[in-house]
Order: structure tokens, then C-alpha cells, then sequence
């Protein structure tokens, strides 16, 4: 039973990297410029189902906004 079960979940762990956009680099000189971003699925890279991206000291699971998305400051006529 629990070999059914791993097998599966691996199974579905590999389709779901296969349907992932995977950016990856890395450094061995620095460790800061080692980092890996997976994006589920590949197609729909603005708005993914799931993100993962992992560098030395930091772990994130949501997108950071872009900077499209963000609002425009406004800025007065006159000042220009």
C-alpha cells in the first residue's frame, strides 16, 4: 500500500515539474547568486497556481507583485 502511494506522488511530483517553468543559477564563487524559482503552471506565468522560489536565507511562496500591476504614482501637471 505504501508503495502504491509513493509511487504516485512521485509520479505526480514529476508531472507537475514537467508543466513548471524552472529557472535556475547558480554561482561557486557566491552563494547569494545560487537561487531556484519554480512556476506552476508554465503557461500562466502571471498569475501561477504555485510559486517557489528559494535563495540562501530566503524562502518565498507568493510572487512579488509586478511592477505593471502596481499603481502609478500621480504626479501634478505643473511640476513636470
Amino acid at each position: 500500500m505504501f508503495n502504491k502511494l509513493f509511487l504516485w506522488s512521485f509520479i505526480a511530483f514529476v508531472a507537475v515539474l514537467a508543466c513548471s517553468e524552472i529557472n535556475l543559477e547558480t554561482s561557486i564563487y557566491k552563494e547569494d547568486k545560487n537561487s531556484i524559482e519554480i512556476i506552476f503552471p508554465q503557461w500562466q506565468t502571471e498569475q501561477p497556481w504555485l510559486y517557489f522560489y528559494w535563495t540562501p536565507g530566503i524562502v518565498k511562496w507568493k510572487q512579488d507583485p509586478s511592477e505593471e500591476e502596481e499603481p502609478a504614482v500621480p504626479t501634478l501637471g505643473f511640476m513636470q
